[in-house]
């Protein structure tokens, strides 16, 4: 806790004085919009059909929770202004190509998103974590458990790639710098 605010997990993206279900739900949202874009991106091309069913999978069940996280923004804070930045707004729905271009190979892609996601799905885990003692709402916690137990099963999977077809080891402890390169990001 910095001067009486508990910031958590958080990385900065919802207003620091706002309740904290609403930071959570702010904030998980635009992390969740990230794996779908992150997936669609790097993954849609791949010749891995476990790589393209596990993108799908992340797609599919994210979205589902942004869903359901929004229409409880709407029911339990109404009058709440918009989230202050979403990835639309940082240009992150365009140009499937841009990672693929930033790579030679698809197999390089593969291997990176494996590398960035494992930590990625961490940070997820670490704010569900900190709601299941600080959320306010029940279903929120509920969520908590729910992304806690997927996104932990989809990292044994994304290690288990890692280490197949790379040899290499979990990138999981990587979530702490990652949440640092995130919050100066979106609080210049």
């Amino acid at each position: 806790q910095a001067g009486g605010v508990a910031e958590g997990p958080f990385m900065g993206v919802a207003d620091p004085v706002a309740p904290y279900d609403l930071r959570f739900i702010d904030e998980m949202v635009m992390h969740h919009q990230g794996a779908i874009i992150s997936s669609r991106m790097m993954v849609s091309g791949s010749t891995r059909p476990q790589l393209r069913d596990l993108a799908s999978r992340i797609q599919k069940g994210q979205q589902q929770q942004i869903d359901q996280m929004q229409a409880w923004r709407k029911q339990w804070y109404p009058n709440a202004p918009r989230a202050s930045m979403s990835m639309d707004m940082m240009g992150g729905g365009q140009g499937s190509g841009m990672m693929s271009g930033m790579m030679s190979g698809q197999g390089s892609v593969d291997r990176m998103f494996l590398r960035m996601m494992i930590p990625h799905h961490q940070l997820a885990i670490d704010m569900s974590n900190d709601a299941l003692h600080n959320a306010q709402h029940q279903e929120l916690k509920g969520l908590a458990h729910e992304i806690i137990a997927g996104q932990s099963v989809e990292i044994t999977e994304m290690e288990g790639h890692l280490h197949d077809w790379y040899g290499e080891g979990s990138t999981r402890d990587t979530a702490g710098s990652m949440r640092e390169m995130m919050t100066r990001v979106y609080r210049p």
